[in-house]
């Protein structure tokens, strides 16, 4: 072959044309952590729960193997392939075809021995313990995915029948596209043309021009355009995006109101009727891409930096990023839009095809021919932006951000607007963005719900920001959340969609029965990870009751792992303290992957130890840990005893919270 070949593939057809595939020596090791595995493992599994007809990787680039004329070199792709090839071998006997070629794995590791023994090793049933992948630094992210997989199958499909039907759905519904290139090509520049692609108009870009051309008055384009761009900074509060866009923060915090903790829309979006910018002609395509190129060049070299109180602390310049991307807000919005207009609800939440969702639920079919028509869709436009700058600010008010407190470490946290005024030759106001343990509730329940739930979608998020359009209150915006989340959540409602309980929580939450019975089953690793954050939450929302007041600076981090307190498979058969409850609710912590991997098969003492060592220094793996190690000992007995003290704390909760 000495041409470039691009078709269109699924597993299926990878399988009836018996291809193998190398990862060659010089490509790096597998490097995917949890959430790019959650990512790609949730997006399939939404897929296959509304039925698409098809979900696209996107592609692989292949060589043909210069040593072995059966084998295909993986030259671009290689982290999603053999994710779905790990995949497959937590799917048992469904994918089997996928995993092995007749007696030959369907992806090898050229020189990596280890990696090689590792899946021989686990075709033939042996698992190897995460303790021993510590040593090869070929094996921990591999280990640490496949592991990652096992859980999340576990946890979305019950049954045989629903493993059997998801495999499937891989099979045939997956496509990817598969270009081979010719053995002479050079591969160097081939890697360089990879890493150097360049760069092109982003979906949200693409439907900003789309809809502000809806948009007839230049004037009104312009200033319309100035609100989409405000939003659009994801990377700064509300009050810094909109002073980069009009040039002066003290304007912006002349239209914010801090007692009912709004802005004056109108007042906004008077102050882009001021500009006397040629763009207003216009809004191509081309045009956006440039000014955006222009901005990013501004704002790297501080030139436009807005003015800032005098006694502005260093914590109020801290580096902030949303927990959504712009897409992300876009399809909440819009989300909304539709249930304020009285319209069905879009399918799902997917960045990835904004502009395909928009097209189907908010674009029109049609050019527009008569006047009428052009209104209507002008006044959606209007409409839409003006909603999206209310969602915006709600956002940015209620909800948590990743906040940068030294360099390499951040935390969830919400920051309080506080207008402050200054005599400087009359009066000047500024708004600053201030810590406060006042919105502590709030941060730690939106940090359960935030790590526990799906990264791309946070379905949650739709119904909250609606009701908080209208009831700009702090108090009052815990205690529904409280009860949104048990709503949502807490009700063994697991067989209807996400989407279809919070479009049934936009307007207010129904009273369903609160359900915790899934906490007395016994299902090891297989317990979702929701109902160990909700635990933790419970016990620091309780902490008074409790009598716990260390717990007051707790803090919600991501945890992926769960730990068995009385190991599974001790090293020391003495060291096996349960067995009844080994897989029970009492036996069971959720902690991150590194505390799992260092505690692993340890006796009680030593696990015991550990945790006390990094509770003096102020770090807890868990609350839940914290009641657990406050035991000498551990057996079937306390693992018991401590399951029903949860289950007290839960059921005086949800008698706290409920509707």
């Amino acid at each position: 072959m000495d041409k470039i070949v691009s078709s269109l593939y699924t597993i299926n057809k990878v399988i009836s044309e018996g291809l193998r595939f190398n990862i060659p020596r010089y490509q790096r090791l597998y490097v995917w952590e949890d959430e790019q595995v959650e990512t790609l493992f949730n997006d399939l599994y939404t897929a296959y729960s509304v039925n698409k007809d098809m979900y696209y990787i996107g592609g692989v680039i292949l060589v043909k193997n210069k040593w072995n004329n059966d084998l295909y070199d993986l030259v671009d792709g290689q982290q999603r392939f053999t994710t779905l090839w790990l995949m497959a071998f937590e799917l048992g006997n469904f994918l089997i075809d996928f995993r092995k070629k007749g007696k030959e794995q369907r992806i090898q590791f050229a020189i990596r021995p280890k990696v090689e023994k590792y899946f021989l090793e686990l075709s033939g049933g042996q698992d190897f313990s995460t303790e021993l992948n510590k040593e090869f630094e070929d094996l921990v992210r591999i280990d640490l995915a496949r592991r990652r997989l096992k859980e999340l199958i576990q946890s979305k499909l019950k049954t045989e029948k629903e493993k059997e039907e998801f495999a499937n759905f891989i099979a045939e519904k997956l496509k990817f596209v598969v270009t081979t290139v010719p053995q002479k090509t050079d591969l160097n520049k081939l890697f360089e043309t990879l890493n150097n692609r360049g760069e092109q108009l982003s979906q949200d870009e693409i439907l900003k021009a789309r809809i502000l051309a809806g948009i007839q008055s230049r004037q009104n384009r312009w200033k319309y355009s100035g609100i989409w761009n405000s939003c659009n900074d994801t990377r700064n509060y509300l009050e810094r995006a909109l002073s980069y866009e009009i040039g002066s923060s003290r304007s912006v915090a002349d239209s914010y109101n801090q007692w009912s903790n709004t802005y004056d829309a109108k007042k906004i979006r008077s102050f882009f009727d001021k500009s006397n910018n040629l763009q207003t002609d216009q809004l191509s395509l081309e045009k956006i891409l440039a000014k955006r190129k222009v901005e990013e060049v501004e704002k790297e070299d501080n030139e436009i930096l807005p003015e800032l109180h005098p006694h502005t602390s260093d914590d109020e310049l801290q580096k902030v990023r949303s927990i959504l991307t712009f897409p992300q807000i876009l399809l909440h919005t819009l989300r909304i839009f539709r249930y304020k207009k009285g319209q069905k609800d879009i399918q799902r939440i997917n960045e990835k095809e904004l502009l395909k969702i928009f097209d189907e639920y908010f674009l029109p079919k049609k050019p527009a021919t008569t006047q009428d028509e052009m209104d209507n869709f002008e006044k959606d436009c209007k409409e839409f932006i003006e909603l999206l700058f209310n969602v915006r600010e709600v956002f940015d008010k209620y909800i948590i951000k990743w906040v940068e407190l030294e360099q390499n470490n951040e935390e969830l946290m919400i920051k309080k607007v506080r207008k402050q005024n200054q005599k400087k030759g009359g009066w000047a106001y500024y708004l600053r963005r201030e810590i406060t343990e006042q919105f502590n509730g709030l941060t730690h329940l939106q940090g359960i719900l935030y790590h526990s739930q799906q990264n791309t979608t946070q379905y949650w998020l739709t119904p909250y920001l609606y009701w908080l359009l209208d009831h700009p209150s702090f108090e009052d915006a815990y205690d529904w959340l409280k009860k949104l989340d048990n709503i949502l959540f807490c009700t063994n409602r697991d067989e209807e969609l996400l989407t279809d309980r919070t479009w049934e929580c936009m307007e207010d939450c129904p009273n369903y029965p609160i359900d915790f019975s899934i906490l007395h089953e016994e299902l090891g690793t297989g317990f979702p990870h929701y109902w160990f954050y909700k635990i933790d939450f419970i016990l620091w929302h309780e902490k008074d009751e409790l009598r716990k007041p260390q717990w007051n600076g707790y803090k919600v981090t991501a945890k992926n792992s769960i730990e068995h307190i009385g190991p599974q498979n001790p090293r020391d058969k003495r060291d096996k303290v349960c067995s009844n409850q080994l897989d029970k609710m009492g036996n069971l912590v959720l902690v991150t992957r590194s505390i799992n991997s260092e505690y692993g098969d340890q006796p009680y003492k030593v696990k015991r130890a550990r945790f006390i060592d990094k509770k003096n220094k102020g770090s807890y793996d868990s609350l839940k840990s914290d009641l657990i190690y406050s035991n000498d000992g551990w057996n079937d007995d306390l693992a018991e005893r401590h399951q029903n003290k949860i289950f007290e704390v839960i059921g005086r909760y949800f008698e706290k919270t409920k509707i």
